[in-house]
């Protein structure tokens, strides 16, 4: 039998996602998916303001709810999961591992079906897991493309916040700020689907704090005039003074070995960490180890940020920050 001509591979459509810092192109990145915004296309929206995509990047975890909650909506009928996989923005041999997890957790059934001549048809898929309308959160592909987001899905992209090293530096209360807002609708999601809040927080392994540390005048006081120099070029004047003592860092922690108190310093302060939750509901109580002052109880749904304060030897103030999240890795 002669050899027939080897198929070409179809390659998936993908699109130009604007969001906030110009066109991002996730051509290479699986899991991003970009959805049209209503809003841009809005005669009064400025279109120099308002992104034309928005963009969704669920978990694995989240990714293989959506695919449970898929198939239970669709129990025992014919499921086009490449069409699915397609609409996740994930390959056709991911989603096909995806399943086979599913299988072996003991949560889905295939059914093969064939038409009369013999031909292999689309499977069906059965959901055979602990008996429930939705499963764990109740996560749908619906809600993973609400323009609103009102799930609470991550909706930005870590190229734009990831610690730099070719100058160009970036405010880590951004970055915070788009966490915050995401745990705060996830966790409203949650409360008013009445679901339990564990079932949120995803596989909380580690204990992640980045830091910053960085020297600002204060407010009303005049810079000495020894300190004050001219830009020849702009005519601005600046104060002459080195304005940080480091660039941003990150420390982290895995959960199950802090059975004791950890110790660690940051910029001559010492801190004491205790790990005081739970899987469900981790919690790391910070505090002074030699005077035993309460700093801040880090929580997977607060804000989670403590900021420290100081009088410099040249009447300026020197900021220490701290941000504490949950992740899985």
């Amino acid at each position: 039998m002669p050899n027939e001509p080897k198929k070409k591979r179809k390659h998936r459509k993908h699109t130009i996602n604007d969001f906030y810092h110009g066109n991002k192109l996730h051509k290479e990145k699986y899991g991003f998916i970009e959805i049209d915004n209503p809003e841009y296309y809005k005669k009064d929206n400025g279109y120099w303001a308002v992104p034309e995509f928005l963009m969704r990047k669920p978990t694995p975890e989240e990714r293989k709810e959506i695919i449970v909650n898929y198939i239970i909506a669709h129990n025992s009928k014919r499921i086009d999961m490449f069409a699915l996989a397609d609409k996740l923005c994930i390959s056709e041999r991911l989603m096909q591992m995806t399943l086979k997890s599913l299988r072996e957790e003991g949560l889905i059934e295939v059914i093969h079906t064939f038409s009369d001549s013999g031909k292999q048809l689309q499977n069906k898929y059965r959901y055979i897991g602990v008996p429930c309308e939705r499963y764990g959160a109740g996560l749908t592909l619906d809600m993973l493309y609400d323009t609103e987001n009102k799930a609470g899905f991550r909706d930005w992209d870590w190229e734009d916040y990831k610690f730099k090293k070719d100058g160009n530096w970036y405010d880590s209360d951004d970055l915070d700020g788009y966490k915050i807002d995401r745990r705060y609708l996830r966790r409203e999601y949650l409360r008013n689907a009445r679901v339990d809040e564990s079932y949120g927080v995803r596989n909380a392994n580690f204990f992640v704090i980045r830091y910053r540390s960085w020297i600002s005048n204060k407010d009303n006081k005049p810079t000495p005039p020894n300190h004050i120099k001219i830009n020849h070029i702009t005519g601005e004047t600046y104060d002459d003074r080195p304005g940080s003592y480091s660039s941003d860092g990150t420390k982290r922690y895995e959960l199950e070995t802090l059975d004791k108190i950890l110790v660690f310093a940051l910029f001559g302060v010492v801190f004491a960490a205790e790990y005081n939750g739970e899987k469900g509901n981790p919690q790391i109580h910070l505090f002074d180890p030699k005077t035993n002052e309460n700093y801040i109880t880090f929580t997977y749904w607060g804000d989670n940020v403590l900021h420290l304060t100081w009088d410099t030897d040249d009447d300026r103030e020197k900021h220490l920050q701290l941000i504490g999240e949950f992740t899985s890795k």
